[in-house]
Order: structure tokens, then C-alpha cells, then sequence
């Protein structure tokens, strides 16, 4: 691993990927309880899926909020200090992936102040919510790789990153995109599969 280093920029999309890998895995057991099933009670009375579900969910906002947090002061920075990185409202790349998270932030925080702090009503608004909550993730991934992979490119937009280090190279990018999906469900299909053996003994 000498030599090989990455950028804030990849850092902070590694990091987006990771989430939305955790948030598949939590969707896959939430959708197997409630669609599947439809006995939302599993997540409660099924420890497998309990903890499973209850892990990945917790890695997933770990991660959306270290994002989060760098996005902020990097968003900060463009504004009142000129960058980099730049403030760019008129930019594809930047606009792409940087308006929506407002709308994003709403829904993740909102899910995670229910799911901490309201417990009870997270079963009520779990249906919709939950859905909610994966799409904004999906989006957040895959505007954010699009945002990164587009400033990779020779003479694309003024701020260029170098190419990636720990991501896939940019011929790959649609690969890149699909892979915390393909993991996150893979990953979901091992749990589902014993929570329903434990299922089935009792």
C-alpha cells in the first residue's frame, strides 16, 4: 500500500458508498418483516433480524453523519472562504449532488430522531419512512459518485481530482455505482436466510 494515497474527495465518497451499502442491508431485513412476512414485529421478536437490522442502521447514520459533516464545512468553505473546495451553483457536478442533499438531510435526520427518540412511532411510519429513507440514500450514492467521477475527468469541470485510488476507475463507474447495492443484498440474503431457519424452528 506505499505510495497509494486518496483524496478528501474520494475519502468522503468511499465513505457515502459504505453507507449505502449498511442502509441496503437495513432495508433488505426491514422489507423481508414487513413485506415478506408482513409482521413488522420480526425486527422486535426475531433477534437475528433485530440485531442485524439494528447494526446496519447504526453504521448507516454513523456514516451518513461523518459525511455529513464533512459536506457541511466543505459547503461552508466554498461560500465564505472561495474554496476549494468552490462554491459552483451553476456547475452539473456541483449542482447534481448538492441540492438534493438538503432535502436528503430532512429525511435521514428525521428518520433518526424517530428511530432514537420516538421509538413507537417509527412502527406506525415504518412503510413509507423506511422507503423513504433508502431512496434518499440511493440518491445521496449515486449523486455523489457521479459528482466525484465526473470531476475525475481530463478538461471536465474546474476542480479535477486526480483519478481514484480506492475506487474503481472511471470506465467502471457504473459498476462502482451498483456494488453497495449487489454487497448490501448479498449480505441481506445470508441474514434473511437464518433468520427464517430460526423462524421455522420455533
Amino acid at each position: 500500500m506505499a505510495g497509494l494515497t486518496y483524496t478528501t474527495a474520494e475519502f468522503n465518497t468511499i465513505i457515502t458508498m459504505l453507507g449505502c451499502l449498511c442502509a441496503t442491508v437495513q432495508v433488505a431485513t426491514g422489507a423481508y418483516a414487513g413485506y415478506v412476512k408482513k409482521r413488522i414485529s420480526l425486527l422486535k421478536t426475531n433477534d437475528i433480524l433485530f440485531r442485524s437490522h439494528r447494526a446496519f442502521g447504526g453504521f448507516a447514520t454513523t456514516l451518513y453523519f461523518l459525511g455529513l459533516f464533512a459536506g457541511v464545512t466543505g459547503f461552508i468553505t466554498g461560500i465564505f472562504f472561495e474554496g476549494p473546495p468552490f462554491f459552483e451553483p451553476f456547475d452539473i457536478s456541483f449542482s447534481f449532488h448538492v441540492w438534493p442533499s438538503f432535502l436528503i438531510a430532512v429525511i435521514i435526520i428525521w428518520k433518526t430522531y424517530i428511530s432514537y427518540f420516538r421509538k413507537p412511532h417509527i412502527y406506525k411510519l415504518w412503510k413509507w419512512l423506511g422507503v423513504a429513507t433508502f431512496i434518499a440514500w440511493s440518491i445521496n450514492w449515486i449523486t455523489s459518485a457521479f459528482s466525484y467521477y465526473l470531476r475525475t475527468i481530463p478538461f471536465g469541470p474546474p476542480q479535477t481530482h486526480p483519478p481514484p485510488t480506492f475506487l474503481l476507475p472511471i470506465n467502471f463507474m457504473w459498476l462502482q455505482i451498483i456494488l453497495p447495492f449487489l454487497i448490501g443484498l448479498v449480505i441481506g440474503f445470508f441474514i434473511i436466510r437464518e433468520a427464517s431457519k430460526k423462524e421455522r424452528k420455533t
